[in-house]
């Protein structure tokens, strides 16, 4: 009897928990790499970073040299990815970190939005002090392409 019992229920729990990893890790990815990587677009997106509590002043001096690196960059792809790229801090904590958001509308073709990488583009001799920072503050992060179902407004 109790074989019959576990074997009712042992599906739905190894479902349930092969799901519930799954959400897990798609909300948070990854941790901040020495060697930046690249990311791109070719629709519309967001970027969700965690920023560990105490180290939100930290993690937006680092979003204000993204903003001066892409205010000065040569590189018309980069300025095309500025125009479309916002970045947002939730109101609320996510798992117990602050949660910015990185809204990519409309993406720039063949741009890297890779934050490190154009730091360190932008900044080769501070690199390794705001990789630094940005690994202090870094709590994880997930990117999440996205396709448009309606438009409201239209």
């Amino acid at each position: 009897m109790q074989h019959k019992f576990l074997a009712a229920y042992r599906r739905p729990i190894v479902v349930g928990l092969a799901l519930g990893t799954a959400l897990t890790g798609s909300f948070l990815v990854g941790q901040a790499q020495e060697k930046p990587a690249g990311t791109t677009f070719a629709k519309p997106g967001l970027i969700q970073v965690l920023i560990k509590p105490d180290q939100t002043a930290a993690y937006e001096a680092v979003i204000a040299k993204l903003k001066e690196a892409l205010q000065k960059t040569e590189k018309p792809e980069l300025k095309q990815a500025a125009m479309g790229w916002k970045i947002y801090k939730a109101d609320t904590l996510a798992n117990n970190n602050a949660l910015y958001i990185h809204l990519i509308d409309p993406p720039a073709a063949n741009a890297d939005y890779g934050v490190m990488k154009i730091l360190y583009d932008a900044f080769p001799t501070e690199a390794q002090a705001i990789f630094a920072q940005y690994k202090e503050a870094f709590g994880g992060q997930s990117i999440v392409p996205m396709t448009l179902v309606a438009d409201l407004g239209k």
